[in-house]
């Protein structure tokens, strides 16, 4: 199952590809409950590792999460191994002073897609005002 998001910042690509590797600030943009339990290896690259606990329509949901997409300015995704096999990838086109931002999340189990949709919608609230 595959569900996708669009949007379009008024803001050059190296910003936004900024913000989404800072993985220690993703708690301050998702707008549900998100904690971060473990991050190694420092700053977003390909192999980071880092774990989250968050609370998805009720439900405890800890992710550990691997970087396995690092092109820089141009896309960012990690693998999600538990609960369910999912990938998470974010894809930044440049456009005459701003970024259109496409977050795309694919699993074989779709309950975690179904748990994510909501959440693609609703919750990506302006990471650029932190």
């Amino acid at each position: 199952m595959k569900v996708e998001m669009t949007e379009v910042f008024n803001f050059p690509p190296e910003i936004i590809f900024t913000v989404l590797t800072d993985i220690p600030h993703h708690v301050d943009w998702m707008k549900e409950p998100l904690e971060l339990v473990n991050l190694m290896d420092g700053p977003a690259k390909l192999g980071t590792t880092w774990e989250q606990n968050a609370d998805r329509l009720g439900k405890k949901l800890v992710t550990l999460n691997t970087c396995n997409i690092y092109e820089k300015n141009k896309r960012f995704g990690w693998v999600s191994e538990k609960p369910y096999l999912s990938q998470v990838t974010f894809l930044l086109e440049a456009a005459q002073n701003s970024t259109k931002l496409t977050w795309t999340v694919v699993s074989k189990e779709a309950r975690i897609v179904q748990l994510a949709e909501p959440l693609l919608f609703k919750s990506f609230k302006n990471p650029l005002s932190v």
